[in-house]
């Protein structure tokens, strides 16, 4: 039974690293973007202002709405006051501006956290070679082997150290999608405003 949850655990991390296209390292169901892109969200074009970062205010406020400890609808109320903030004549090239600046400081947190996730996925292969090839050795030992109890245990702590990595790398891959999800939503926001003017 324990070798046929190995096994189990084996297929599901080949399954992952099958997808066409994808990274083989990439653990996560969901489908892997590397780089989130501006126009993926924003209708029109959003101006490139690489130097976003040298406006404390911008900064300071980018950063805040970002953060995943800020609860959305508080980075909503900021956005909004910020749009009130600026001037009507000026919101059709600010306001994508800011959003710009959403999409590049999205993607300074998300590819640290996507480097760590296919570090895990790396490893989580690695491992379910590593549990093949024990329990490959425990099917061709004799029961009467001495040795083969110390085998069995040494297999079985790997396949919980396996289950527990799986179990922490779901609630993991979940963080890139929702960061995404929240640019969508503060991109209509954005767009709604600049609507409204």
């Amino acid at each position: 039974m324990k070798g046929f949850a190995a096994a189990i655990l084996l297929l599901a991390v080949r399954a992952n690293a099958q997808v066409p296209g994808q990274s083989p390292d990439w653990p996560c169901a969901q489908r892997l973007v590397e780089t989130l892109s501006a126009g993926s969200y924003w209708t029109g074009p959003v101006p490139d202002h690489p130097d976003w970062r040298n406006d404390q205010d911008l900064f300071s406020l980018v950063s805040e709405l970002v953060d995943r400890d800020t609860p959305e609808a508080q980075g909503l109320a900021k956005l909004g006051s910020y749009a009130d903030a600026v001037p009507p004549d000026q919101r059709a090239s600010r306001l994508p501006a800011l959003f710009g600046a959403l999409v590049d400081q999205t993607n300074d947190e998300r590819t640290p956290l996507i480097q760590r996730l296919e570090q895990l996925g790396r490893r989580q292969r690695g491992m379910g070679d590593t549990i093949a090839a024990i329990s490959t050795r425990i099917d061709a030992m004799p029961p009467t082997d001495p040795h083969r109890d110390d085998v069995v245990g040494e297999r079985d702590f790997d396949v919980r150290a396996f289950q527990q990595t799986q179990h922490t790398m779901r609630y993991a891959c979940e963080v890139p999608p929702a960061m995404e999800r929240r640019l969508g939503v503060y991109a209509r926001a954005l767009q709604a405003r600049l609507a409204a003017k």
